[in-house]
């Protein structure tokens, strides 16, 4: 995974388009985009906290060997710094709705250039692994639904219920 993603995803990141983050006020970022933005990606594919992605970044050797960290721990980075590095983005975000997500943007953007360098064709997908994912998904809400309905129900004393028993003697 290393040497792809450093190659197909890590060298590609325009660190550019981050540049209106940083104004005179704010000064330049003292940590460099395309390590900030490879986090932020590894902490969705592996579905870290804020914690295990520091702990990884100073610890996993596939992570560092991702972004050519020839040393595991020879860049120093604070938890702290992240938040800011997001806050400079979720601002800039709010400050320009018409403007794309910059993180977001960046992502599709290399997944559209990788997926076209592997022969991947994003237009399509198969049937039977997102239908079975969507309604698995869809099923389990609608019995989470209907379990706390009739808890629900049974706690409601008799005299409150409106339904009316239909006479099925007849």
């Amino acid at each position: 995974m290393a040497p792809l993603y450093y190659e197909h995803v890590f060298c590609k990141i325009n660190e550019k388009l981050f540049a209106p983050l940083y104004t005179q006020n704010t000064g330049r970022p003292n940590f460099p985009v395309n390590i900030f933005l490879s986090l932020e990606y590894f902490k969705h594919i592996y579905d870290y906290t804020d914690e295990e992605l520091i702990n990884q970044f100073y610890y996993n050797v596939q992570i560092a060997f991702a972004m050519r960290i020839k040393n595991v721990g020879e860049i120093n980075l604070g938890i702290r710094t992240l938040y800011y590095f997001r806050k400079h983005v979720y601002e800039y975000i709010l400050k320009h709705p018409q403007e794309e997500d910059l993180i977001f943007g960046q992502f599709i953007k290399l997944m559209r250039e990788f997926s076209l360098k592997a022969g991947v064709m994003t237009d399509k997908q198969r049937m039977d692994s997102t239908l079975i994912s969507s309604n698995i998904k869809k099923a389990g809400r609608l019995a989470l639904a209907l379990d706390v309905l009739e808890k629900a129900i049974k706690k409601v004393p008799h005299e409150f219920l409106s339904v009316k028993q239909q006479d099925t003697t007849s």
